[in-house]
């Protein structure tokens, strides 16, 4: 009992200090001026992080490339009621790295320099990604104003940091004295996993916070709200009325008031799985998606003649049954009982088999462009693993209202969306037999942008980005302490001794040694490249020394694979890296290494060598799990049999 109220006492004071720091470091309050139509040099972007409560909103993407038509950068026609075209211009002026970026999505989509509103939600580019990178380059603009600042300052996040480990350590404490004899070791974890929630709560509250000079700015702004509100009908405005409004519909936007402009221009939302657009055929158009219910369509001809088989045995059986109960209780004549049972099974059974015979001896050839790509999970296996159902919707130029086929997964992988190929299907299954890329889409580099440098930028989203827990990237590599590892990408060395990580914006080859491209062909079907530096920034503790690589598709749909390692007892904590990514409970797996943690799209497991952990990250959703349980066999027997990290 008196461990229990010792962690209980830790936790308590760590949330009372966590409290009043954020308390402490709130926004100030923003005092609405007087209405005015004055504009500000702010751009839209930069008036939704301030009027926002300094959190950037989705309409910011769409009151940007309203800017851009405001300032000629862009222009937007309205061709009909469902149909507006963005085109391209040469900007008169220099863009900001925001407005480049979102200039450079609509260029990775037009056709001819022209590309229609409801499109801008398509192309193979990262959301997530696109977003945080749109995100912090606005925030950089609002800290060299004077508009912005990090929430918390470097001696306050050190000392949130430092006050968490008490209760994760009262926690393993706890775990260590109140365990049987032989599971004295769960110690150790429990205080790893409770500092790693506590540090994750950390960063959740972490942010952007007001100056009184953004104070000041926001007010203004709020006085131009109040105006534009009370004089203009800009809610029911379309994208095209920029023409007419000029900047002052992207203020609008920006603001909260042109909820129809915002919402034609789905710039910073994902694309409908069921509603896709198309330029196939030389005129950008809607084409609608169904995924049919699984019943025949979208499964391959022979297994379809064991359901087929499958579904008469039990049909004739149930209407067999039927039948005797019908001739003990309603007195239906006994020699029509077995001829109805074999007339059921057999149609049963002849519908699903006659098909699947008729698409075997004829297929049909459709020749169009892709529109839609899915993995959909349609259920698990016997031993909890996620079975996935992969489909490809087709625009043949003709049909608005199309049926996705169901093709293999090996088919499927090297596609995109926007690839235009020649199929060979049967038309009453809806399989793909054979599939040809006739022309690769250009929106397979709609996903490369250029991040200018902000990537450096204090925005956490988690304790592993705080500056103080974590050297600069521009910092000397020498002169830290312990036996901690840098996060290694580009070169970047994040702690540890100097040499540790690795240089020159290679890979870590010891860590490319666990898991090879051709692991990675046999357990998930890609072809990848040879490892490459990991150039984003892990949510762990500065302590923890890991080396990291990444892999990347060469051609088809844009998948990553980033391979973790660290020694020693402190790599362990790469045991929750899963949970810390992906933010769901993992599953403990047996007969890999020492321990492992399985989680959707990661596995890690501790070996007595070290701790490592895959990261397969694609638009389809996770991969398999038996795949991810492959990699991790392999690279724990690498690990054990000679490819330490130390």
């Amino acid at each position: 009992m008196i461990y229990v109220l010792v962690v209980v006492a830790a936790l308590g004071l760590w949330l009372l200090l966590l409290t009043t720091l954020a308390f402490s470091t709130r926004s100030p309050d923003i005092e609405p001026g007087p209405p005015t139509s004055e504009l500000r040099d702010e751009s839209p972007a930069l008036v939704d992080l301030i009027t926002g409560n300094w959190r950037l909103c989705d309409e910011a993407a769409s009151a940007t490339l309203l800017d851009l038509a405001a300032k000629g950068a862009v222009q937007i026609e309205e061709i009909g009621p469902e149909l507006s075209l963005v085109r391209l211009r040469e900007p008169r002026t220099a863009l900001t790295a925001y407005e480049k970026l979102v200039h450079d999505h609509v260029r990775s989509l037009a056709t001819d320099g022209v590309v229609a509103t409801g499109a801008l939600a398509e192309g193979a580019r990262n959301l997530g990604r696109w977003w945080k990178s749109f995100r912090r380059k606005v925030i950089v603009e609002a800290r060299e104003k004077g508009l912005s600042r990090p929430r918390w300052s470097r001696s306050q996040a050190a000392l949130l940091t430092v006050a968490a480990a008490v209760p994760a350590l009262a926690l393993g404490v706890a775990v260590a004295a109140t365990a049987d004899t032989g599971h004295k070791d769960g110690g150790f974890g429990a205080a790893i996993v409770g500092f790693a929630l506590l540090t994750s709560l950390l960063g959740r509250l972490n942010g952007e916070r007001g100056t009184a000079e953004g104070a000041r700015v926001a007010g203004y702004w709020m006085g131009v709200r109040a105006h534009l509100a009370a004089n203009q009908g800009f809610a029911e405005q379309p994208a095209a009325a920029v023409t007419i409004w000029g900047r002052h519909l992207a203020y609008a936007a920006a603001l909260g008031l042109a909820r129809r402009a915002v919402t034609s221009l789905p710039i910073s939302v994902p694309a409908d799985d069921k509603r896709a657009w198309s330029d196939y055929g030389g005129m950008w158009h809607v084409v609608n998606v169904r995924y049919p219910r699984r019943i025949m369509w979208g499964r391959p001809p022979w297994p379809t003649i064991g359901r087929g088989l499958v579904a008469g045995l039990a049909s004739g059986f149930w209407l067999w049954l039927l039948g005797i109960i019908a001739h003990a209780v309603l007195g239906w004549p006994e020699p029509l009982v077995m001829p109805v049972a074999y007339l059921g099974a057999a149609v049963a059974a002849a519908v699903p088999i006659a098909s699947a015979i008729a698409d075997l001896t004829t297929k049909t050839e459709v020749e169009g462009q892709i529109v839609r790509l899915r993995a959909i999970q349609v259920g698990t296996s016997g031993n909890d693993q996620p079975k996935y159902a992969y489909w490809v919707a087709l625009d043949d130029g003709h049909l608005r209202d199309v049926k996705a086929f169901g093709i293999e997964e090996a088919k499927w992988s090297p596609l995109a969306e926007g690839d235009r190929v020649r199929a060979r299907v049967g038309r009453r299954l809806g399989w793909i037999h054979e599939i040809e890329i006739l022309d690769r889409s250009r929106h397979r580099d709609a996903s490369s942008y250029d991040d200018t440098g902000e990537l450096l930028l204090n925005v956490p989203e988690n304790l592993g980005e705080v500056p103080v827990l974590r050297r600069s990237p521009l910092a000397p590599a020498a002169g830290a302490g312990g036996g901690a590892l840098a996060v290694s990408g580009e070169g970047t060395d994040h702690g540890g001794p100097a040499g540790a990580a690795s240089g020159g914006g290679g890979a870590d080859g010891r860590t490319a040694a666990l898991v090879t491209p051709g692991d990675l062909r046999r357990a998930l079907g890609i072809t990848v490249g040879p490892a490459g530096p990991y150039r984003e920034t892990l949510p762990t503790p500065p302590w923890l020394a890991v080396r990291s690589c990444r892999y990347e598709t060469t051609g088809g749909t844009p998948v990553t694979v980033d391979v973790h390692a660290a020694s020693g007892a402190r790599g362990g904590y790469l045991m929750v890296l899963g949970h810390l990514l992906t933010r769901v409970e993992g599953r403990q797996l047996s007969g890999v290494g020492t321990g492992a943690m399985l989680y959707p799209g990661v596995v890690s497991a501790r070996t007595s060598e070290g701790t490592f952990a895959i990261h397969v990250h694609s638009p389809a959703g996770p991969p398999p799990e038996d795949a991810l349980v492959d990699l991790a066999l392999t690279a724990a027997a690498r690990m054990e049999g000679g490819s330490p990290v130390a």
